[in-house]
This record gives C-alpha cells, sequence and structure tokens, in this order.
C-alpha cells in the first residue's frame, strides 16, 4: 500500500534490544521487497533518531504504521524528545499472549527534534488489499518481471508448462512460498477492489495490468 500511494516504505524494527541476534530479523524484512530499507533499533535510545535521520528532516513527514504494542509512541516520544507532559500515552505487552495493547486511539502529528514532521497512528488490527495492484508488483518485482516470459500470455504460474516463474522456483531462483504470497495477494486485490457501474447499471471493469 505504501508503495501504491507513493510513498518510501522502510521498515523499523523497534525492539532490537530485545533479540539476540536482530541481524537474522533484519535480513529477514529486507528479503521482503528489492532494496527495502531495515533499521534496527531501540525505540527509547537517542541513536533512534539518527538512524532514521535520513528520512527525516525539515520538509519531511513520516508515519509510523503497524500493530499495537510495536513501540510506534514510544519511538515517537524519543523522535520528538517530549517532555513527560506532552509525550505519547505507552502501554505494555500482555503476558499471556505477548499481544501489544490498544493504546493510541487516534492519528497526531508530532515535529521531530532537528526538524520534519512524524504521524502517529493507532495500532492496526486487520488490513485488506483493494486497487493496489501496481504497489504490489513492485512488492514482488522479481516475480512479475518473470512473467512475460511466460509461454501463455495468461499463464496462471501454477501448473502451464514454458512458465517462467515455476521454472525459477524448480532452480532456486524463486522461493516457493513467496509465489504462493504473491498469488495470494493478487486475488485477494482482485476480490476486494470495486466494480464501477456505468449508465444503466453496466459494470465497467477496471483494465489491470497482471
Amino acid at each position: 500500500m505504501a508503495n501504491q500511494a507513493g510513498s518510501n516504505p522502510v521498515i523499523v524494527l523497534t525492539k532490537a534490544d530485545t533479540a539476540e541476534d536482530a541481524g537474522l530479523f533484519q535480513g529477514q524484512a529486507e528479503a521482503l521487497q528489492r532494496d527495502l530499507p531495515v533499521i534496527a533499533l531501540n525505540g527509547r535510545s537517542a541513536d533512534a533518531v539518527s538512524l532514521l535521520r535520513p528520512w527525516c528532516g525539515i520538509g519531511q513527514t513520516v508515519a509510523l504504521v503497524g500493530s499495537s504494542g510495536v513501540g510506534k509512541s514510544t519511538l515517537v516520544n524519543t523522535m520528538t524528545g517530549s517532555e513527560s507532559d506532552t509525550k505519547q500515552k505507552t502501554g505494555t505487552i500482555r503476558e499471556y499472549d505477548a499481544q501489544g495493547r490498544h493504546t493510541t486511539t487516534a492519528r497526531s502529528l508530532h515535529g521531530i527534534s532537528g526538524g520534519g514532521w512524524v504521524i502517529d497512528t493507532p495500532g492496526i488490527r486487520t488490513l485488506y488489499v483493494s486497487d493496489v495492484v501496481d504497489g504490489i508488483d513492485t512488492l514482488f518485482a522479481e516475480i512479475t518481471e518473470l512473467a512475460p516470459l511466460c509461454r501463455f500470455r495468461d499463464c496462471t504460474h501454477a501448473h502451464e508448462p514454458g512458465c517462467a516463474v515455476q521454472a525459477a522456483v524448480a532452480s532456486g531462483a524463486l522461493v516457493a512460498d513467496r509465489v504462493e504470497r504473491w498469488r495470494n495477494l493478487l486475488a485477494e486485490n482482485r476480490h476486494r477492489t470495486p466494480v464501477v457501474s456505468g449508465p444503466r447499471g453496466n459494470k465497467i471493469v477496471r483494465k489491470k495490468k497482471f
């Protein structure tokens, strides 16, 4: 969705200080998309500000999005240098299931120390994709670049002979699970993208590039 909106996605692993090997998680996150920046940090440390400086400065605005309890508001407090009376309210992780508590209930805009702005947002419980085919193409660029090489123009990349995507999976160049996630997201996107109705109720199907 960030790709579709024209934003610059950056994954921030906010609790690197709690992991024995944060680099392992960082590598897994970097594999999600080609040239995807991934920053591992301690959201309470002053070093977080310098690590995020390339995306924060005069004329720049960043939005923190993610599940409840991942440390968005804590990071906002660190980035803004807020005093106790202006700090964003933060919560703790529930002990019985290690899930975050829904603390932030509204979006808010804050000035970052040294310039720029940061938007704190409520935790996301469920996120569905709709009308984001270009964003999916960017996310799975290594797959969408192979699709035109298939023997059949309408290849589903599941069982057809001469499928370039399945050939890449067989050779080890592509991970089968990643292809399955790509296929599932495309299916969800098709299912949830609204169809515009024309005169007399005739449906106008938006042409999309798959």
